[in-house]
């Protein structure tokens, strides 16, 4: 954890880091985007964790009700746990309840922009 601390210490959230750098290790999250007047869109984005924050993590974005919607990105390993803490921090929930995490503004428009 303390490797990340100087690329997220600044970062809103940045005290879930130690609950960032749990999800970041696990690899995965699957959660949902809330759209404007919409259903949310399940989606599950997956990532293999460098050795260093700086080390490339390649990244796959899937989005579950689009057959094909496959994206294929790398990003530095503290960008990754950057969202997880905006992630860790919003706790998004579910109109039932329960908890559906969702990537933040920054992750979409980063994705799409490119």
């Amino acid at each position: 954890m303390s490797l990340f601390r100087p690329y997220c210490a600044a970062a809103p959230g940045a005290r879930h880091l130690g609950d960032a750098i749990v999800v970041f290790r696990r690899g995965e999250l699957m959660g949902a985007r809330q759209i404007q007047d919409g259903q949310p869109i399940p989606f599950s984005l997956r990532w293999q964790p460098g050795q260093l924050p700086a080390d490339p993590c390649p990244c796959t974005l899937t989005v579950d009700t689009v057959p094909g919607a496959c994206y294929r990105f790398s990003v530095p390993g503290y960008q990754v746990v950057l969202w997880l803490l905006e992630v860790c921090r919003s706790g998004v929930h579910h109109p039932t309840g329960e908890q559906v995490p969702d990537l933040p503004r920054t992750f979409w428009t980063q994705l799409f922009s490119a």
